[in-house]
């Protein structure tokens, strides 16, 4: 099942790594020791991934494409300079309005998608959504996933044919889902950004939700993850970053 950035599909999970990382517990990494890629050995195969994921998307690169994806890669690298993995972040974008989320590749390299786009009204949105991806990659994650296929299924990570993008499109669960938006904000703090980015984008789905089905609750996953940047907001004491950026999309003026 394709992992949804702020729709949970996964079971719900416990919130305790979170709340533990946020008491100063520290975080879930993959260490070195005994990794199946080394850091240009996974730079290598996301970029494979990449060019896989392009080809069977169909993807073709427009002037108006390559200007949103040059608009987002600015943002990634303001974000990149705070991040613990010195890798070369690199933005990767597909127009399809029907998909509201992004995802993570190995080695720094991040899909957006087109549909997550218009749940945007500032800078700061695009900064959560692209900060929250990597910190699956800065946290370990992806390199953990990299480890467990190559050591069940025997995987060399130098043969990207053994590989398929869409294995880095799973959820990661929603206790690992938390803590990239939790170290997420964190990171696009220190990148200049308000963290309310976070709660308002979060907020935009239930809106959404709401038109399209009055009668349904919204979902606990996205109420659980308001919750955790409203406390880590008050605990950190950003109440007072609430100054925005616009959100200056190409074309979109």
């Amino acid at each position: 099942m394709r992992r949804t950035l702020y729709i949970a599909a996964a079971a719900t999970l416990s919130l305790q790594l979170v709340r533990q990382h946020a008491a100063g517990a520290p975080p879930v990494v993959a260490t070195s020791i005994g990794r199946a890629a080394t850091d240009s050995e996974e730079i290598a195969l996301g970029a494979a991934l990449a060019a896989q994921f392009d080809r069977d998307r169909g993807i073709v690169a427009s002037p108006e494409t390559r200007s949103i994806e040059a608009y987002l890669q600015r943002i990634a690298d303001s974000l990149g300079q705070h991040a613990q993995r010195r890798l070369p972040w690199h933005i990767h974008f597909d127009p399809h309005p029907g998909i509201k989320s992004g995802f993570a590749l190995p080695g720094g390299h991040i899909v957006i998608w087109g549909g997550i786009l218009a749940y945007m009204s500032t800078e700061d949105e695009a900064a959560a959504v692209i900060a929250h991806e990597i910190e699956h990659i800065d946290d370990g994650q992806v390199s953990a996933r990299i480890d467990s296929l190559a050591r069940t299924e025997h995987r060399d990570v130098n043969v990207p044919t053994q590989w398929h993008w869409d294995e880095f499109g799973a959820s990661y669960g929603e206790t690992l889902e938390n803590l990239c938006d939790y170290k997420g904000a964190k990171l696009a703090v220190a990148a200049g950004y308000s963290p309310y980015g976070f709660k308002t984008i979060l907020e935009s789905f239930i809106a959404l939700g709401r038109v399209h089905s009055p009668s349904s609750p919204p979902p606990k996953a996205i109420l659980d993850r308001i919750e955790q940047i409203e406390r880590e907001i008050a605990q950190e004491h950003w109440k007072s970053r609430t100054s925005t950026r616009p959100l200056a999309l190409p074309g979109s003026g």
